[in-house]
This record gives structure tokens, C-alpha cells and sequence, in this order.
């Protein structure tokens, strides 16, 4: 049994191919794979990146990800007993998925309760309803925005929890980055190649943590959020560094700097007044 994300993280990246040149671990993930095996920085931030996932799982819950992607992160968590179900609007990524979960199961000697679909968000019907809906740097590429949020709201059970993993767009470096690849257009349509279909796309459209406890708030979520990361992940590789950002983060400087961290992490439930959210 995996016993951590990063251990399932780092299994994959040694262990699933997903037979493309395009979407292979060796050309998307070139600095994850050279520190995979080592106890770094980097690999104890993806692990922290996760933790309001790791402690909403639960044996029995219905757990939705939502831009599954790979689907490391959706397999991992049914080892845990949880009803998985994984939906993404690429179909490449929906095999990859798929791909995954079969390695994964071979490799523990078990099946997995883990379902994978390609679909749009806004094409699942309020009759499918989950404990838990998690999605890991995928919400700025939804659209239409305001419906997105309306649709994730209608698909959590009563006291549900949702948890959005975003770049942190108060980040001037990584606000920089994401212009350069989108210029200006924020929102774009885009074709699935195997299905034809047409969709909206967010391209690179970030939103703050504020602003997504806003968003969830006028759809009848209470939430709270909270910032993380202060090292990139170009120099994570870098001891001394990652030591001195340690030191800096164990203080609080993640809090007094939000400009500077990396990652925003939303946590809304559904059916209870005043949460706020506490480390």
C-alpha cells in the first residue's frame, strides 16, 4: 500500500508510460523525475499541496475529480476505500487515466473502484452526487465561470467538501508567466480531436483564493482559503535554498507574503455556517 501521495507520485513516474511522446512523464515532468528519488522540498510541497484531500478521504465516500488528468492523484485516493471518479475533457488524458489505474491495481495485486469518463462538467446531471469534489490546477480552465461554480455546487452531498488547487494569482511571477502564454485571451474554444466536440476553455484565466470564496459564497458554499510555497520549483533541487525556505515558511512568512507563494488552496463545504479554514 502506498502510503503517502508522493509515494504513488513517484511510482508512476518510474512505472506508467502513456505510449506518447507528447504526454510522456520524460516531457512533462522532466524536474519531478530527476528528484524522484529523493526526500526533497519539492516532494514534501506536492505532499502538503494534498493534505485537505488526504483528510477528506474516507472509506465509503464518492470522490469526484474533476480535470483528472493522469490520474495519479484519483487513483492514489481510492486506495484509501473511496468510490473514485475521474472526468476530463481530453480524451488522450482520459486513456492515460485509465492506463493508470491499471498499472496501479497490477501492481498492488487489488482492484480499484475507480471510474473514468470523458466528460464536460456541465453535462453531469445534480442525480450524481459526491462526498468529496477535488480538481488540482484545472478551475482557471473552466468556463463559463459563473456556471461552473453553480454545477460543482449542485454535485456535493450534503455537508460535501470541495477543494480547488490553483497557482496563486497574486504571484506576479507566475501572472508573467501565464500572459506570455495566453497573451490576451483569457477565454478560447477548443476541440476535442477523438470526439469533435467544442468547447469553452479558460486560457490560463487565473482567480485568487478571495475571489473563489466569493464565487462559492453567492452559490450558497462557505469556504476559506489559504497560500503555500515559497520556493519554485526550478530551484527546489538547490538544499541550501530549500533549507532556508523552511526555516522561512515554519515561520509564518507564507502568510506575510502572499505575493511570493506559489499555490492557493480553496476549501468549501456544503451545509455549514462560519467555517474558516486553520492549519
Amino acid at each position: 500500500m502506498f502510503e503517502k501521495p508522493s509515494d504513488l507520485f513517484r511510482w508512476c513516474l518510474l512505472n506508467t508510460k502513456s505510449g506518447s511522446d507528447i504526454f510522456s512523464w520524460d516531457a512533462c515532468f522532466p524536474r519531478y523525475k530527476a528528484m524522484a528519488s529523493t526526500a526533497g522540498y519539492l516532494w514534501e510541497k506536492y505532499d502538503e499541496r494534498l493534505l485537505e484531500l488526504i483528510n477528506g478521504l474516507g472509506e465509503g465516500r464518492r470522490v469526484l475529480e474533476v480535470g483528472c488528468g493522469f490520474g495519479h492523484d484519483l487513483v492514489w485516493a481510492a486506495t484509501s476505500g473511496v468510490s473514485a471518479v475521474g472526468i476530463d475533457v481530453n480524451s488522450d488524458f482520459v486513456e492515460i487515466t485509465k492506463q493508470t489505474k491499471v498499472k496501479v491495481e497490477e501492481h498492488m495485486g487489488l482492484k480499484l473502484d475507480v471510474s473514468v469518463y470523458r466528460k464536460n462538467l456541465l453535462s453531469m446531471t445534480e442525480e450524481e452526487k459526491f462526498d468529496l469534489i477535488f480538481m488540482k490546477d484545472v478551475f482557471h480552465h473552466l468556463e463559463p465561470r459563473e456556471k461552473v461554480v453553480e454545477k460543482l455546487v449542485s454535485l456535493l452531498a450534503s455537508r460535501g467538501r470541495l477543494i480547488i488547487v490553483e497557482p496563486n494569482a497574486l504571484n506576479p511571477l507566475i501572472q508573467l508567466q501565464m500572459f506570455r502564454i495566453r497573451g490576451f485571451k483569457t477565454i478560447i474554444e477548443k476541440t476535442d480531436p477523438m470526439t469533435g466536440e467544442r468547447y469553452l476553455f479558460g486560457n490560463e484565466r487565473l482567480v485568487t483564493g478571495g475571489e473563489l470564496c466569493r464565487l462559492f459564497k453567492r452559490a450558497g458554499l462557505n469556504g476559506s482559503f489559504r497560500l503555500m510555497r515559497l520556493l519554485p520549483t526550478r530551484l527546489a533541487g538547490d538544499k541550501k535554498v530549500a533549507n532556508v525556505l523552511r526555516v522561512f515558511e515554519s515561520l509564518g512568512f507564507e502568510k506575510a507574503l502572499p505575493p511570493a507563494c506559489i499555490h492557493s488552496i480553496y476549501v468549501g463545504y456544503k451545509g455549514i455556517d462560519g467555517f474558516s479554514f486553520s492549519r
